[in-house]
């Protein structure tokens, strides 16, 4: 079976090559350098910062009524009260701290 999926791509890529060296120079160029041209990086989403101060204020509540608490698992606590994953809510947080 797996040989079976290598020579189909390798079939699609022979295709692509012949397809390719039918076309003129310039626009061969053109299609190759768009095909190996790396994405733009993901951009950061951009945190409201009322809601990042609710949640600054929120594990810093957490942690004073809860003296035993580490910092993360306040921060696990307020990410689970504000439908977050722990990782948005490390980030939220880095916008006031």
């Amino acid at each position: 079976m797996e040989t079976l999926l290598c020579h189909c791509w390798q079939l699609h890529a022979l295709n692509l090559r012949y397809a390719l060296a039918e076309l003129p120079p310039q626009e061969r160029r053109q299609i190759l350098d768009y095909i190996n041209h790396t994405p733009e990086p993901p951009k950061a989403k951009a945190y409201p910062i009322s809601e990042c101060m609710k949640a600054s204020r929120r594990v810093a509540e957490l942690l004073a009524i809860n003296p035993s608490w580490s910092r993360a698992r306040a921060r696990g606590e307020t990410a689970r009260e504000l439908h977050l994953t722990t990782v948005q809510l490390r980030r939220m947080l880095r916008h006031v701290e």
